[in-house]
């Protein structure tokens, strides 16, 4: 029988045999591992909710200065056909229509009736359509028209009798053209005749 070498008191690590040594290097090296994991794992959570809560407050924030200072919108940029259409719109307000209508009713008379107006601010005139009694009426309605304020001068585009009314009035249509919008008197409230 072979002998037995027991030995009851631990053996201290190095003098443990190659096989038992390499195990409990590799289970010390497994633990740090699993420990290691663990720490980094933790740490990537805490990582995590730090930058949760900081974009949390960062859009708390935001929130906060655009109810304080709302952004400003953008500049409206208009296509040259919306700018043309605005411009005569504008013209077409900026008609001097208390002036207009001075000069009308101060040639107004009853051989001459008024039927109809319609400015074009494009070619600075008021086009119209009237019925006269005969031309030597309509002749003297629009030279009087021609001159009295704001007009430059009026002149006769059509004219026809009207073979429906039983009188058969000279139906005519006329253009006036408007002096110059700086030429109208200032009143006395400092604005032109034609600001309303």
């Amino acid at each position: 029988m072979k002998r037995l070498h027991l030995d009851f008191v631990q053996a201290r690590p190095w003098r443990l045999p190659a096989a038992a040594r390499e195990r409990q290097l590799f289970l010390g090296i497994a633990a740090l591992t699993v420990l290691g994991a663990g720490l980094i794992a933790w740490q990537w959570l805490q990582i995590e909710r730090q930058i949760e809560e900081t974009s949390d407050a960062i859009a708390a924030v935001r929130g906060e200065l655009l109810l304080r200072n709302p952004p400003r919108s953008a500049p409206l940029a208009l296509s040259a056909q919306q700018i043309a259409a605005t411009n005569d719109i504008v013209a077409q307000l900026n008609t001097p229509w208390p002036a207009v209508l001075d000069g009308f009713e101060s040639v107004a008379t009853s051989d001459v009736a008024l039927l109809q107006i319609e400015p074009d601010h494009r070619r600075r005139v008021v086009r119209g359509l009237a019925e006269a009694k005969n031309h030597q009426r309509m002749l003297v309605y629009l030279a009087r028209l021609g001159s009295a304020s704001p007009f430059t001068g009026a002149l006769v585009n059509k004219q026809e009798i009207n073979d429906r009314d039983p009188n058969r009035p000279l139906r005519f249509l006329f253009e006036a053209r408007l002096e110059d919008r700086s030429e109208f008197p200032v009143s006395p409230s400092g604005q032109g005749r034609g600001d309303e």
